[in-house]
């Protein structure tokens, strides 16, 4: 509504008025209703009605599972006094292989300045 239709409205005297309040009261409440009947719509999935999983787009996803394993005493890793294994390194190698590389594998530049 124009700001001249409401200007109109209002010298037309204070019964214009409330008629028009009134108009704009039963429209709010008839609005209100509309949106309260789309957002139950809305929140309907396939798990609180009869729609199929396919039609679950807009709903909330579902809850990931809960384990039901029972968690033990122990913390995550080794535990204590476990003496572990770890490969060693060795003074006296039984075998050394040079790897002689020219040039990048990828952009073919040439590796040269960098040899040792």
């Amino acid at each position: 509504m124009e700001r001249e239709e409401i200007l109109t409205i209002y010298k037309d005297g204070a019964e214009a008025v409330i008629n028009l309040i009134g108009q704009q009261t039963v429209r709010i409440a008839e609005l209100e209703e509309r949106i309260k009947s789309l957002e139950e719509r809305l929140n309907k999935n396939s798990r609180n009605s009869s729609k199929p999983p396919s039609t679950d787009a807009y709903a909330p996803k579902k809850p990931k599972p809960k384990s039901r394993r029972i968690k033990g005493g122990k913390k995550v890793g080794g535990q204590k006094g476990h003496p572990g294994t770890t490969l060693k390194v060795v003074d006296n190698p039984d075998e050394t292989v040079i790897h002689d590389i020219n040039e990048c594998s990828n952009c073919h530049t040439s590796l040269e300045p960098f040899h040792i």
